[in-house]
């Protein structure tokens, strides 16, 4: 990528998102890691249950199974991204995937609800690395402020706005924007086991 701290993505990201029905539900995991194979081990996927197939297939396949769901695959160079269905932020299973960063991003239809660009690094949520409110001002991580420009938030309610400036601003970080050929791409499902991971609450 040209520029990656300036760069804008060739179409719209909510668009993209609609386009190909995971508007409704999106929660996706940016993980610095070329080796997909432990990334599927760290979140303890039941391997048995691999099924290497296209976005069409999940979105088919997934109605709200009790079991957590995981889709793996590539994204860019040094980097795999991971769609799951089921895990919430701050879940256990992202908090275990090492010293590594992992972005996320989740937005949620139903509940109206889009959470920040959380990022993690070995077990801990370092906080919100996304696009401040307004441009040049105030952010969590300030370190991330150079992938920023353009992309601030503007204060207003409209998330899907947002959530097209936040995966702009994670294009920006990891290289590769959302594009048609990624939502074309096979990647490997995988399911997680029930009782796998206990809850905060569950000690």
């Amino acid at each position: 990528m040209t520029n990656p701290e300036w760069a804008l993505p060739a179409e719209d990201q909510w668009e993209l998102l609609a386009e190909h029905n995971l508007s409704y539900y999106f929660h996706g995991l940016w993980v610095e890691s070329d080796d997909r194979e432990e990334v599927a081990r760290l979140l303890r996927v039941d391997p048995g249950t691999r099924l290497e197939c296209d976005r069409e297939t999940l979105v088919e396949m997934y109605q709200g199974r009790p079991a957590d769901t995981v889709w793996i695959g590539p994204h860019a160079p040094g980097w795999t991204h991971v769609l799951a269905f089921g895990l919430h932020p701050f879940h256990p299973a992202i908090r275990n995937l090492g010293k590594r960063r992992v972005f996320e991003i989740r937005y949620d239809e139903a509940q109206y609800e889009l959470e920040g660009m959380y990022l993690y690094h070995d077990g801990e949520r370092l906080g919100d690395a996304g696009p401040p409110l307004e441009e040049g001002g105030p952010m969590f991580l300030p370190d991330y402020r150079r992938y920023a420009g353009g992309l601030a938030l503007l204060d207003d309610l409209d998330l899907e706005r947002h959530a097209h400036r936040m995966l702009c601003m994670m294009g920006r970080i990891s290289g590769r924007f959302l594009d048609r050929e990624w939502f074309a791409a096979t990647r490997s499902l995988y399911r997680i086991p029930d009782e796998t991971w206990p809850e905060p609450w569950e000690g």
